[in-house]
Formats: C-alpha cells, structure tokens, sequence
C-alpha cells in the first residue's frame, strides 16, 4: 500500500539483501512482508519514527538481490526502532533464510521530488 508521506525524512539506511536462489527471493517475496513486517509491527515502528520502507527487486545484477530502504525522522528514530527490529523481526530471520545483508546509513543532503 501507497500513503502520501506527511513526515519529512532525515536518516536513511538502505539494505541490500543477496539471495542464494530466485527461489528463496521469490519466498521471501511472498511470505516475509506478511507473517513477520506485520501492520502492528509497522504502526509500532512509526510510532517509533519510521517514516517509509521501499522494497525494491534489482534487475540489473546477475544475482537475487532486493534492496529495502527504511527512512527515518532522525537518527533516534532510528536507533529506536532498531530496538524494536533487533527484538520482533531479527530472532525469525535467521531461521528462514540464508541471506547476505549489506547496511548503508545516513543522512538526507538532498531530496528532490516532483
């Protein structure tokens, strides 16, 4: 689902995430936004100042590879909601999937939108 964004984004990180297969990206595809990225998950984390997440599937790699970009209020926000990550979402990765991750974090210098 698209909302409009009414909050300004100021910290980024931008994930990429490396699959073995096109099976497990697939899987993950269909199975990991519902059972564990729930709506309650979701409201939590806003609440906390998450302000978007975008999942996008790369196309132009010879690999299985998604990159999920989380933005942020703040740095705090954050940091607060990687407590809440660390706790719900990181104990039931590990048992399903064998990804390579990768982090990128920082902060907004310049947006632009039209």
């Amino acid at each position: 689902m698209v909302k409009p964004i009414t909050k300004e984004t100021l910290f980024m990180n931008v994930m990429e995430l490396d699959f073995p297969s096109k099976i497990e990206l697939e899987h993950w595809l269909e199975t990991f936004q519902d059972r564990i990225w729930t709506d309650d998950l979701m409201a939590e984390l806003s609440k906390a100042g998450l302000v978007r997440v975008t999942v996008s599937q790369v196309w132009n790699k010879e690999n299985h590879r998604l990159t999920r970009v989380f933005e942020y209020e703040s740095e705090k926000a954050y940091k607060d909601c990687q407590k809440i990550i660390e706790e719900k979402v990181v104990p039931k990765v590990g048992k399903n999937y064998n990804t390579k991750y990768r982090n990128n974090r920082g902060i907004v210098l310049h947006d632009y939108r039209s």
